[in-house]
């Protein structure tokens, strides 16, 4: 599954992942927290760069782009078509 960059960045902890809020937790420890949340955005934007993400897209695999419209099971259904398990 691929989303767009600028989500993986800005959306980065939104999502419930245990190792995802440790992370988040661990940042809010730091003495400046806003300055240590934008310190790993940038290297987040770095991560998620439209080159790599258009690399991963024309890569020769199948790839499902996130879309926020789907629900859970729509996704699911897609993933199970695109590899052949349904």
């Amino acid at each position: 599954m691929l989303a767009d960059p600028e989500v993986s960045v800005r959306r980065f902890f939104e999502r419930p992942d245990r190792e995802k809020q440790f992370l988040y937790r661990l940042l809010l420890e730091e003495p400046d927290p806003e300055r240590a949340l934008e310190n790993f955005r940038r290297c987040l934007e770095r991560v998620n760069s439209r080159e790599r993400y258009d690399s991963y897209l024309h890569a020769g695999f199948p790839v499902l782009l996130r879309d926020d419209g789907r629900s859970v099971e729509e996704t699911l259904a897609l993933v199970e078509e695109c590899f052949g398990l349904g």
